[in-house]
């Protein structure tokens, strides 16, 4: 798990999210820090679908899954089984 949040991070940093310097937590909301917004939302959707081989279901396009690390990575963790 520690890797997929990983990834997450050096991607938003990557693509000009977030600075190199900036640190997240697992649960920072990345809406309501202006780390993204909803065009770069589609973008990391993208990403993730490339990177991780999966396809996300439209039931799973849920604030929960996408507006923090951990969201990020539970939701991952059970489309990659």
């Amino acid at each position: 798990m520690e890797q997929i949040k990983n990834d997450i991070v050096d991607y938003l940093k990557a693509n000009s999210f977030m600075d190199n310097n900036s640190s997240l937590k697992d649960n920072d909301s990345l809406t309501q820090n202006g780390i993204i917004d909803s065009i770069g939302l589609l973008e990391l959707m993208d990403y993730i679908c490339e990177k991780y081989s999966i396809e996300i279901p439209e039931d799973m396009l849920t604030p929960e899954n996408f507006d923090s690390l951990q969201g990020i990575t539970n939701m991952i963790t059970k489309l990659a089984k």
